[in-house]
């Protein structure tokens, strides 16, 4: 803690953020501002639209298009991980624990197919990792999420799920669709302004967690999905691109209970020991 003139003590500046600070403002943003000549004019444009991306909630929608995907290159690369991918605005905390095989939270009727997703949890070392735990979240049939849009249920497509003594994981879902993120807002505006299009390919949130263990965030897409190989937020890795397999045998889809056909995609994790990442 530091003594002010008034009396009241300030916490300590912290030596890294004033490092951080001092870098961006001096060797990024005030050079860019020499380099570029920026005006006057343009500068409180700029200051206004910050203003305006604030006001209307966005902050965190446009660091996560814009900025997200170079934190999750730095962080992760190179590791002996699965792949990462950015988290995105729409996790949401709290969502019902479940033991695998397991049913996300869905609507009675809900729209979409089926989709049956399992893989298996290993460290580094090929060993199953029992009890690991995946946080899951997805768009719906519609490209909304719950907790998000009012139309949706609390939770909707929303779901913790603990793998099994073999470290494997069975989730049914639904296939989620293809979405726009806002477009009428600042993020929007600024995509239009640099000639890209507000588009995201159907695609699964996960968050893959085990004590000891680093965190993987990431997302799962789907090959020969619309938008795949050009996503808004340049999210898509080829490692991240899973095949879905139809089952349309009545014979498959009765004895799970259905009454249509369904899709299953089998996806892996490998986690990496904790001591690993923080040497790297």
């Amino acid at each position: 803690m530091t003594q002010q003139a008034n009396g009241k003590s300030e916490p300590a500046a912290s030596e890294r953020m004033v490092a951080l600070f001092d870098d961006l403002r001096e060797n990024y943003l005030k050079e860019f501002i020499r380099k570029n000549n920026v005006t006057p004019e343009e500068y409180r444009q700029a200051v206004l639209f910050l203003q305006k991306t604030g006001d209307a909630g966005e902050i965190p929608l446009m660091g996560d298009v814009f900025l997200e995907t170079t934190v999750d290159e730095v962080a992760y690369g190179g590791w002996e991980g699965s792949a990462t991918t950015i988290e995105g605005p729409y996790y949401i905390s709290g969502a019902p624990e479940f033991d695998s095989p397991a049913e996300l939270p869905l609507r009675e009727n809900e729209p979409g197919d089926a989709l049956f997703l399992s893989g298996q949890v290993r460290d580094t070392d090929g060993n199953p990792m029992p009890g690991a735990l995946l946080d899951i979240w997805h768009a719906d049939d519609n490209g909304l999420y719950s907790n998000i849009d009012p139309s949706v249920p609390e939770y909707n497509l929303r779901g913790k799920v603990y793998a099994d003594e073999d470290g494997r994981f069975e989730v049914r879902t639904v296939v989620p669709a293809p979405y726009e993120i806002p477009k009428e807002g600042p993020t929007g505006q600024l995509l239009r302004a640099i000639g890209s299009h507000t588009w995201r390919p159907a695609h699964v949130h996960l968050m893959v967690g085990h004590e000891g263990y680093q965190r993987i965030t990431t997302q799962i897409f789907f090959e020969g999905g619309e938008w795949v190989n050009d996503d808004c937020v340049d999210a898509v890795k080829d490692d991240l691109v899973g095949k879905m397999e139809l089952h349309d045998d009545p014979a498959d889809y009765q004895q799970r209970g259905l009454d249509e056909p369904y899709y299953t995609l089998e996806y892996d994790f490998v986690m990496v020991p904790e001591r690993e990442k923080a040497s790297n």
